[in-house]
């Protein structure tokens, strides 16, 4: 079973943009949440999350910012599952 991925981002995000770009390059399928869209915003910064986007997986890994290595992580547990 394949690890799932969310990405919250934000429209006009280079970060976000790039970090979908690379798992969409890696094969791993992802869903995106606009945090604006979401009215998550503020539940973000509650949570002391200061950078987009936030990459959750259903391992429990987390994440923000652009983080190839991460997702290059992911891809080779998705080629072992």
């Amino acid at each position: 079973m394949s690890v799932q991925v969310t990405v919250y981002g934000a429209e006009g995000c280079w970060k976000c943009t790039n970090t979908c770009t690379a798992l969409r390059l890696a094969d791993i399928p992802f869903e995106v949440v606009d945090v604006q869209a979401a009215g998550l915003v503020d539940e973000l910064r509650g949570r002391g999350v200061r950078e987009l986007p936030l990459v959750t997986t259903s391992t429990g890994e987390n994440w923000t910012g652009l983080r190839v290595d991460k997702i290059v992580e992911l891809r080779h547990a998705n080629l072992s599952a």
